[in-house]
């Protein structure tokens, strides 16, 4: 859902303290750690267990820089030129909120700061900040800087951004507005509650997060064949197993909940 008034990139940038900054690129490091564990290996004179090609470091190191320019993009702010009234921007964001199931923790005539959980129960909560001006509104949706913040692999910051844009958009267009949409969510909370666990959307998610849960495992498996127990060896293990783990118990918890 978009807005029929284009929006465009703002110049104006959120602004991260040095800690949130480390969170918030985190995840650059996550495909260099196989060419770190190996550059450990070949300083330490230890023979590799597993070992990667010119290209497939290269690779790896690419990746990293993806990762990092999704995440540098994030901190844009995008703007709409249009102006509203006192009781139009803040129906636009209620409208919004209800609609995505954002937290408004500020909400005054020029300022809107709101929290967005994904409801596949995952960490990638979001952080929405909205600024209005005099004849343009500004928002930004963020992946919530902590430690180990995920890059925005299924558009849900665009999806924020486009939901408030369009709301803003016709909040001096349609009566009544909010009510329309609570009334909407209503009528789709049982579809939504019988969403199948294993739609395309559901499994394509779990097909990524199990690949990067067996990449830890079998990484720490290796180093475990190699060197024996260690720290470094139980971290991984534990990184690979336990999302698998409470994946299986949601799905569970779920199954028994539409039975009973």
């Amino acid at each position: 859902m978009r807005s029929r008034t284009k929006y465009t990139k703002s110049d104006k940038r959120v602004v991260l303290r040095t800690w949130q900054s480390i969170g918030h690129y985190s995840f650059m490091l996550v495909p260099l750690m196989f060419p770190a564990f190996e550059l450990f290996y070949k300083l330490s004179g230890k023979t590799a267990v597993n070992t990667f090609s010119i290209s497939a470091q290269l690779i790896f190191v690419l990746v990293s820089i993806v990762i990092g320019y999704l995440k540098w993009r994030e901190l844009s702010y995008y703007q709409l030129e249009e102006s509203r009234s006192d009781n139009e921007f803040e129906n636009a964001v209620l409208t919004s909120a209800n609609k995505l199931n954002w937290r408004i923790d500020i909400l005054d005539e020029n300022k809107v700061e709101a929290i967005r959980y994904n409801a596949w129960k995952s960490r990638d909560s979001q952080l929405i900040r909205i600024e209005r001006q005099k004849d343009r509104i500004l928002i930004n949706s963020i992946i919530e800087p902590g430690f180990f913040s995920v890059p925005d692999f299924f558009g849900i910051n665009r999806k924020n951004r486009n939901i408030f844009f369009h709301y803003y958009y016709q909040s001096d267009k349609v009566e009544n507005l909010n009510e329309r949409v609570i009334q909407t969510l209503r009528n789709e909370e049982e579809d939504i509650e019988n969403e199948p666990e294993w739609s395309f959307k559901n499994t394509l998610k779990r097909i990524i997060a199990y690949l990067f849960c067996l990449s830890f495992l079998s990484l720490g498996i290796a180093i475990w064949n190699s060197d024996g127990i260690s720290f470094l060896v139980v971290f991984l293990c534990l990184l690979g197993v336990s999302y698998i783990v409470f994946d299986i118990y949601v799905i569970w918890t779920k199954k028994n909940n539409a039975s009973s």
